[in-house]
């Protein structure tokens, strides 16, 4: 059973170092690449280990984005972690192998909030409808929905190919992404992972959140 570890950053410090290190004590049967979010700032890179695979394709589509396209150049993978350079793994959590790949178990930072909780819903309504993903535009405002904070989710290759039909409609819409569709993501993806997993697992407790303050 192969499992990959995508870490997102942009312009890194010694956090990123952190995460890449706690990953790797915690969950070492998981191989780890990097996706780079358009940095300028290259120091952190040359202290990242060798055998951490490092891709600087000047992602712009956020999380969604570098999730996207690791999934695309790394698919012949059984289980896929997703997270931001700045969730650092705190203490080791047991994942269910068998049941994330064979009984569709996922794993996200959860919370609580109606659809329309944060705002923006128009905006949101406007990138789904006329897709084949219009459902979302039709949810009732006041839905009360299990969002996945920070876009960050671990999961098999098939949920993760269905989640990220999101990033598909951005892609061939060619929409231009801001932190607005960063934050609506958080919604969509928690959507999504409702929709198509059979049972959605918090993993709060075992990461530490970071704030890092980038300047986007």
């Amino acid at each position: 059973m192969k499992k990959l570890c995508v870490i997102s950053t942009k312009n890194p410090n010694n956090i990123l170092i952190d995460t890449i290190s706690k990953v790797k004590e915690y969950y070492p049967d998981f191989d780890i690449i990097i996706i780079d979010s358009d940095s300028d700032n290259m120091e952190t890179f040359k202290k990242i280990p060798n055998d951490v695979n490092i891709e600087l394709i000047k992602n712009k589509n956020w999380e969604l984005g570098a999730w996207y396209y690791a999934f695309n150049y790394y698919n012949n993978y059984d289980i896929y972690m997703f997270i931001q350079d700045s969730l650092i793994p705190i203490k080791p959590f047991k994942l269910e192998y068998n049941n994330i790949v064979n009984t569709d178990y996922l794993y996200s930072f959860n919370y609580k909030a109606t659809l329309e909780q944060g705002g923006y819903l128009q905006h949101l309504r406007d990138v789904y409808k006329d897709t084949e993903l219009k459902f979302i535009s039709n949810i009732n405002g006041n839905t009360l929905i299990t969002g996945a904070a920070h876009n960050s989710f671990i999961a098999n290759s098939k949920i993760t190919k269905k989640i990220l039909e999101l990033e598909k409609i951005y892609i061939d819409k060619k929409i231009i992404k801001t932190k607005i569709d960063s934050w609506l993501s958080e919604r969509t993806v928690g959507i999504m992972a409702d929709k198509y997993s059979k049972k959605r697992i918090n993993i709060w407790d075992y990461f530490k959140k970071v704030n890092l303050k980038r300047d986007y």
